[in-house]
């Protein structure tokens, strides 16, 4: 036999023993597809963000912001906003965290939907035990987390979904003590998406938490923060609180500056238009310094 017809011989016994693996590869391909089509994996994700590729989770908590500095008597405010697949619109969420619960000493998780266990300044709370939520149509649901006297560090914020698949996600929320800050007024999460678009799940609810940060000099001293145009374009109701969740009265509340010369606080909107305002802080004493940002938010839509 000739070296070509060697050679020719040799590659056909090449093909033939490499046809079943390519087979084989295409089968596991297909096993791990499916895996996720039918939510037979039920890991949920992170609140970290970042990711380096891949499948995408499944259900996500976000946090904002994070990390967090407390103020006036060690508070803390934060946004908690869970996000998921639009596929399970309509399902309740319950939102929790042991870690946070046993570093403060009272802990309110707060949402403007219609349902919920309590009535408290035109949203509905739940004082130191879960909260259960709706998702809306995009899968998405927020609530606002307000701990009083609360000790700095790492807590986990838990979401789980109450019905099969029963998902589960997690977030650290990251807490340091009050201290001296950089001056100036931030809004978070910026840009927010607004959430609730049914019954059940509210009509184009806002959650929000400014903070002002300013020279400790004036420390007990008054500020006052001002959007108009976000207060105006909320129809059903316009909610500012303060760190205490105590109701602040009119679209241009103030609040009292702790001894690092911060302050906090918090706004809830329900059937808010989208859009870019002007976010305008004062300092009611001195030299009367101003800050001024501003906040954006789109309309309800998926986010993973």
């Amino acid at each position: 036999m000739g070296v070509r017809d060697r050679f020719l011989k040799a590659l056909a016994l090449v093909v033939v023993v490499s046809m079943p693996l390519l087979g084989l590869s295409t089968v596991a391909s297909a096993k791990a597809k499916g895996c996720h089509k039918t939510h037979s994996c039920k890991s949920g994700g992170t609140g970290s963000g970042g990711g380096t590729g891949g499948t995408p989770p499944l259900m996500t908590v976000q946090l904002d912001p994070n990390p967090l500095v407390e103020t006036s008597q060690s508070n803390v405010d934060a946004v908690i906003q869970v996000e998921t697949n639009p596929s399970l619109a309509g399902d309740e969420v319950v939102i929790q965290s042991s870690q946070l619960l046993a570093s403060c000493s009272t802990l309110y998780l707060e949402t403007a939907q219609s349902s919920g266990p309590l009535t408290y300044h035109n949203t509905t709370y739940s004082k130191n035990a879960p909260l259960t939520v709706t998702l809306d149509n995009d899968g998405n649901v927020t609530v606002i987390a307000n701990g009083y006297n609360c000790a700095p560090g790492n807590d986990i914020i838990e979401a789980d979904l109450a019905v099969a698949p029963f998902y589960t996600a997690l977030g650290t929320l990251v807490v340091a003590p009050p201290q001296v800050t950089t001056p100036g007024v931030t809004g978070t999460p910026n840009p927010e998406v607004e959430t609730g678009d049914t019954a059940a799940s509210g009509d184009s609810n806002v959650y929000a938490v400014f903070y002002v940060e300013t020279d400790p000099v004036y420390a007990e001293q008054t500020v006052e923060i001002s959007d108009n145009q976000l207060f105006d374009s909320c129809i059903t109701s316009s909610v500012w609180y303060d760190s205490y969740t105590d109701f602040l009265s009119g679209s241009t509340p103030q609040e009292t500056l702790d001894d690092d010369g911060n302050a906090v606080f918090v706004f809830v909107g329900s059937s808010c238009a989208a859009g870019t305002t002007e976010v305008i802080a004062d300092v009611l004493a001195g030299s009367h310094p101003t800050y001024v940002t501003t906040y954006t938010v789109n309309p309800p839509a998926p986010t993973i």
